[in-house]
This record gives structure tokens, sequence and C-alpha cells, in this order.
């Protein structure tokens, strides 16, 4: 969440909220000005301002005693320890408040915070690196590099935002990534594998970096269970779950307990297989599908798994809202259908 303080036309200073349990934007941004600055001055904030004790203290009786003259509040509150509460505190204190100024463009600022509170769930975005033709890998895994650096780059300080970044297994076997933050400066994401059989190798990469206690595997009850030892020595969080039908992990649940772990933001990068999943259980808020002008072929591995579909109605659908080009590389923003959408 952001807020910005302007005062006879000019802007004072700039703040957002840097992390879970961290200051709140209105109170870094308090912190930034003198008392001579804020009295008087606009706030503008992109999510109304709480009003309550949660990990950090209420921002309203901070902007009442700076003595602010007005602020201007994209999106309310959800929350129902918030939801206008904060707005009527400011207003009883004689400060102006003017509400839904560029709402929808907040809204999608504010889209981790607002799935995280109304639906109990982290936001999920998919992001798909393929060909034209659909594909993510050739048929013996290999996929490095589909698309070009720049877009590589892009998906690294998206990394940086999110939460958590999330993967299957066979992303591990084949790629053996770090799934971590490189090319920029930013923090490291939790890092999340679905992995029901606990197939990741142990000398996998995933499994060296120095906090372990942000690795964490996504498995049922039918593994190795000496396995897991060795795993959870190394530090790693092996949240266990019963397996659905076909073995695998159950996503809703495993999204409710990432949720209770107090993570709201999820980037997953596939496979074919995990998009699937999430696909057929409406587990998604948004996708990126980037798409690199190259051919593989039927024998390619496709960049969604067998949904198992009947009529083309039952087809997840999406609403395209944005497009990119990095290099050679179209990039296709898109979120979920809902019917009317324009």
């Amino acid at each position: 969440m952001g807020a910005v303080a302007v005062k006879e036309g000019r802007v004072l200073a700039k703040a957002y909220h840097k992390k879970f349990g961290d200051m709140h934007a209105e109170i870094a941004l308090l912190r930034k000005l003198t008392r001579e600055q804020a009295k008087g001055a606009t706030i503008y904030v992109n999510l109304e301002p709480c009003c309550h004790l949660g990990k950090t203290a209420p921002c309203t009786p901070a902007l009442i005693e700076a003595g602010v003259s007005r602020v201007v509040v994209a999106q309310q509150d959800p929350n129902p320890l918030v939801n206008g509460k904060g707005m009527k505190q400011l207003s009883d204190a004689g400060i102006e408040v003017t509400h839904g100024v560029c709402e929808a463009a907040a809204g999608r600022l504010n889209a981790s915070f607002i799935t995280y509170i109304t639906k109990g769930r982290p936001w999920i975005l998919l992001k798909i690196a393929q060909s034209m033709d659909g594909r993510i890998a050739l048929n013996n895994g290999n996929s490095r590099w589909i698309t070009g650096e720049e877009s590589r780059i892009e998906v690294h300080r998206m990394r940086a935002r999110l939460d958590a970044l999330f993967v299957g297994v066979q992303t591990i076997i084949d790629d053996d990534p770090e799934l971590n933050v490189r090319h920029i400066k930013g923090r490291n994401p939790v890092r999340i594998i679905a992995d029901s059989k606990l197939r990741i190798p142990e000398n996998a990469r995933v499994l060296k970096h120095k906090d372990q206690k942000r690795t964490w595997l996504l498995i049922t009850d039918d593994v190795d269970a000496d396995k897991v030892k060795r795993l959870e020595k190394l530090g790693v969080q092996l949240i266990l779950w019963r397996a659905v039908a076909n073995g695998r992990v159950n996503m809703k649940h495993a999204m409710d307990e990432i949720a209770r772990r107090e993570v709201a933001s999820i980037l997953v990068e596939g496979g074919g297989t995990v998009h699937a999943a999430l696909l057929a259980d409406g587990l998604w808020d948004e996708m990126i599908i980037a798409v690199a002008p190259m051919l593989i072929g039927a024998d390619g591995r496709p960049s969604v798994g067998e949904l198992s579909l009947q009529t083309l109605a039952d087809a997840p659908r999406v609403t395209p809202y944005k497009q990119a080009m990095f290099e050679e590389d179209h990039w296709y923003y898109l979120e979920r259908y809902v019917h009317g959408n324009s």
C-alpha cells in the first residue's frame, strides 16, 4: 500500500508498506514529514487507513494528530475491522475525506491484500513462458531459454514483489532452479514446491539456501519417512496433506494453509501440471503469458496440462487487460473473466 503527501500543489513525500508486519504507508509517510509540513497537508492513499490495533498501530489516530486537512482514499478496506470505520474516524475528527478516486487502478494494486482478506487464501499470479505453439519445454524437459533476457529480468522483479514462488517438483527435477531473486536487488520469496511423492533430489540447488526454513514442500502421507527426516534436518518445512483422488496434493487445502502462514501473494511458475491443477480448481486471479517467437512442436511439454473438459463452456476464460514487449517476447496480461467484463 502507498501514501503520498501534497501541500500547496507540491509533493512533500511518498511512502509504502514494505512488508507484512512493518509500519503502514501512512505512518512511514508521516515520519518523513515535519510537523509543519504535515499540518494542513492532503494525504493520498490507495487503501483506506486502518483504525484498529493489529501487528502495527492504527493509522487514523496518527493522521488526526498530525493535523492533516484532507485524505483521499482510492479503495475502501474490506477488512471487517476497518470497512469504512477508518474514513468515519477521520471525518468525525474534521478531516475532509474523498473516497473512490482511481478505485479500479487501486484494486489491482491492492489485489493481494483484498484476496487474502476476502477469500482467506493468497492472491495467485500464474506466469507462463511459452513458445508460440504453447510449449514450455522440449520433450526431454529442456527449457533454457524460451524467452529472452529482458523477460527473465522482469520475472525476477515480479519474484521480488510477491511473497512466495510456487512450482511443481518436475520443474526442480528438469531445471534445478534456485528459486531466488537474481539480476536485480530485492528480497527472496518463500520457495514452495508441490511434491506429493517427495521426489525432489536431495542435491537440488533449492535445498542449499541458508534460509531453508523459507523452503516449503507440499507433500502427501505416501512418502519416504527417512527422506522426510533428512530434509527436516536441513530446516526445510514440510507441509503434509492427504492426497486427492489423483494422488496429488489438495491445492485448495494447501492454499488455505499457506495463507495461514501469512503468505498473501504467490507467483506460480509451473509447470503444466501445476497450472492445470490451479486452473481446474479456480485457484488463480491473474495470469501472464510470455510468448517467445519460436515453435517447439507437438512433442514438447504443454504450458497447461490436462483439464479433462467435456464442453468448451467449461473452459477457464480470461480477460486481457494489458500487453507489453520485452525484446522479441510478447507478454499478455490476463485476469479471470467475469461475465460482463469490458
